[in-house]
């Protein structure tokens, strides 16, 4: 399934199991709004698409998609807070802090970033594989906001740390999409997948950092050049345009050759890629 098909069956897939969370309705509004607003869905869709190449089976890649959705919107509606990145927009909608204020957008990303450990506890997979998984769910998602708070409070400004910055925040999300439709294979394949995963994600921090200084409001969906502004530490702190793209380009040909055996998966990712640089 191309990834501009899959946007439109996900989320009405999301939509459905969004009704159903959350046993105080006026919380549901405020929880489901930022995961509804849209998005890219390319981490649900690597989930899909790779679970194709394995018995992984298409409710559990649907459900293993949400989750990681969920998550990501979740660490978005933090990422947007005033203390933060105080952005009111995101994904060309206000933020949800801006219409639900400070506090109920807290919980309400708490809650997004806690529920997904429930539904993939929930996967119908024999408990040796669901243990694997649960594991690096747990290893992920602590990551991540460890990349968070070395983003937001940097030690030193070097290649070293933004590396580090990188993994943490972005591509271990991409490693456990990369990951999960292979936790019945062997471990080293497993692992394997998760490495290969992280170097997509890099990539894709990569691209999204350049973005930041090179697109519009319309075409990122967010403010642009914010982390100029507040002096992040990205790609574009050690080069420049010119030669962040170039290295950009290096590093996903290089990726490329890594995964010649799914020639298929190639195609869509070199697509997804043409996708992105454009925006």
């Amino acid at each position: 399934m191309k990834l501009e098909k899959f946007i439109p069956f996900f989320d009405r897939k999301l939509s459905d199991h969004l009704d159903g969370i959350c046993s105080y309705s006026p919380f549901r509004e405020i929880v489901s709004y930022t995961p509804l607003v849209g998005g890219k869905r390319l981490r649900p869709y690597l989930v899909w698409e790779l679970s194709d190449l394995t018995s992984f089976g298409c409710d559990s890649a649907l459900k293993t998609g949400i989750a990681v959705e969920l998550f990501h919107s979740g660490s978005l509606i933090h990422d947007d807070l005033p203390p933060i990145d105080n952005d009111d927009i995101r994904r060309g909608k206000p933020s949800n802090h801006s219409i639900f204020g400070e506090a109920r957008a807290i919980l309400a990303g708490d809650y997004l970033m806690l529920y997904p450990s429930k539904v993939i506890s929930s996967l119908d997979l024999d408990h040796r594989y669901k243990e694997r998984l649960v594991g690096l769910w747990s290893d992920v998602s602590l990551q991540v906001v460890e990349g968070e708070f070395a983003d937001v409070a940097p030690s030193e400004r070097t290649e070293e740390l933004l590396s580090l910055i990188r993994r943490g925040k972005t591509a271990s999300l991409f490693g456990f999409c990369f990951a999960a439709p292979f936790c019945m294979e062997d471990g080293s394949k497993f692992r394997e997948m998760f490495e290969l995963g992280i170097d997509f994600g890099e990539i894709f921090q990569m691209m999204d950092d350049i973005k930041d200084a090179t697109s519009t409001l319309q075409e990122l969906g967010k403010t642009p050049g914010k982390d100029l502004s507040q002096d992040k530490l990205t790609l574009l702190s050690f080069k420049t345009v010119e030669q962040a793209r170039a290295l950009v380009e290096e590093r996903f040909r290089a990726f490329c050759e890594k995964i010649t055996e799914y020639r298929d998966l190639v195609g869509e990712l070199e697509d997804i890629y043409r996708l992105i640089a454009r925006r």
